[in-house]
């Protein structure tokens, strides 16, 4: 075979992102920068490199494929290296390697390649999905030939997977100044953080585009032309500031009433946190128990109710808790704990067995999340209506990570990890906040007018 030119000058950003032998790495954090381009070349030199090789390129649909990578595998792969199948979405090359076009937009799409065998996973727009998501897909990834298993994502600022992009690979790299390593796998990650400007075939091409994103709304700037990570597009509570919220944990007057709240789950974590009232109305979120598996975002301990409502007796020994609100779900007739011995009976009625009382929640959805953005706000920037303890890690974890449902804008997406979102909402729609007005000083019969520049007299 003749040899073949493949008409690419990667820019230094790429170059790196190429030359780098980590086995993730991250590329992008602004639009423009050339990651499809780069996601796509990167997949066929390994593809090349390891003949026989399995690569997968991911997208939320098949539409999304077809305008994105399919696109530009198309336009910039010659067509002498591959074969290509419209209907298996499947590029097959010379020397046996295989490049695979798939969808992946939740968990449930995840899990349906389990028991499938990928040397190289890549996944475009990868804040696009949910830290559960990419795990699952991840396990699919490993190398029976020998080869080295690679993962490779491309990506701006926003979405409901920002949250674990920033802390996995922008924060836990300094921004793209470091090398780490992942504890659980051993894994080494790497952040390649690129923009418009480093694109200079686009700003060649299309010099209008880099003013394009400076003429947009101040947060869209920040997120799609300069790639800043502070900036959360679609984030549903925006008034969270870890400064303001997050407290150290402090001994809490006996005086202050107490209560819990429960988001019930077995297959998915529960949650339950507890909280004291002081004598302003301010709600301090002072413990949590969460059943959640270790390092597995979303998926639940699966332990009964007579194991927790005998953890939650332990934790609040001693405590005076005037009362506690829980998932009003717990009253349904659950078959599932017939395996228990205990004929069906609900989750409520176990725990009043063990001597942990509830009464049923109230689930109204956007009232609730209207209670927490009045929480969050309170009198203003540094007089909030709720703070947390700092050991609460998970509401501070995943409360700041909610993004808005796309089939209802008004509400948190209930694929993310909602759980303590929701026992958080139960808690405060217990003790609604109610804003304090400042009362009208009164004016005196003589008073002095600003706007005027007189005085006047106030007939009583």
């Amino acid at each position: 075979m003749a040899d073949i030119i493949i008409p690419y000058e990667p820019n230094p950003k790429q170059y790196l992102f190429h030359a780098c032998p980590a086995e993730e790495a991250v590329y992008g954090g602004a639009k423009g920068g050339g990651k499809s381009k780069a996601l796509v070349m990167e997949t066929l030199a390994y593809a090349l490199e390891y003949s026989g090789a399995i690569c997968g390129l991911f997208r939320e649909t098949y539409p999304n494929l077809e305008a994105n990578l399919i696109r530009e595998w198309k336009k910039s792969v010659p067509k002498e290296l591959y074969r290509y199948n419209e209907s298996k979405h499947l590029a097959s090359l010379p020397n046996g390697s295989q490049v695979l076009f798939r969808y992946v937009k939740n968990e449930k799409d995840a899990e349906s390649y389990q028991g499938q065998e990928f040397d190289f996973i890549g996944v475009d727009e990868l804040t696009k999905h949910t830290e559960r998501t990419i795990q699952l897909l991840l396990s699919c990834l490993r190398s029976a030939k020998g080869f080295p298993p690679r993962f490779r994502g491309t990506c701006n600022p926003g979405g409901k997977g920002h949250g674990h992009v920033k802390r996995n690979f922008v924060e836990a790299t300094d921004y793209g100044k470091e090398v780490v390593r992942d504890i659980i796998t051993g894994n080494r990650r790497v952040f390649i953080p690129a923009n418009v400007y480093d694109n200079h075939v686009l700003m060649a091409n299309d010099p209008a585009y880099a003013k394009r994103l400076e003429n947009l709304p101040e947060q869209e700037r920040k997120a799609f032309l300069f790639g800043d990570w502070n900036v959360f597009i679609g984030q549903v509570f925006s008034e969270w500031n870890r400064q303001i919220h997050v407290i150290d944990p402090f001994e809490i007057p006996a005086s202050w009433m107490r209560f819990r709240a429960m988001d019930w789950g077995f297959a998915r974590p529960f949650c339950i946190g507890w909280y004291a009232v002081d004598y302003d109305g301010l709600l301090y979120r002072y413990r949590e128990y969460y059943g959640m598996k270790p390092n597995q975002p979303n998926v639940g301990v699966e332990l009964d109710p007579y194991e927790v409502a005998r953890k939650v007796k332990q934790l609040e020994a001693g405590e005076n808790i005037s009362y506690g609100v829980a998932d009003p779900s717990c009253w349904a007739k659950d078959k599932r704990f017939k395996i228990y011995g205990n004929g069906g009976e609900t989750v409520a009625e176990t725990f009043i067995k063990e001597g942990v009382y509830w009464q049923p929640a109230d689930n109204d959805r956007l009232p609730g999340k209207m209670q927490i953005h009045m929480r969050l706000r309170g009198h203003g920037q540094d007089r909030p209506g709720v703070r947390i303890f700092s050991t609460c890690k998970h509401l501070i974890r995943t409360l700041p990570e909610l993004c808005y449902s796309e089939t209802d804008p008004e509400d948190v997406d209930t694929d993310m990890e909602d759980h303590p979102y929701d026992e958080f909402r139960y808690a405060c729609q217990s003790r609604p906040w109610t804003p304090v007005h400042e009362k009208q000083k009164p004016r005196d019969a003589w008073d002095y007018d600003d706007e005027e520049g007189s005085t006047s007299y106030m007939a009583g």
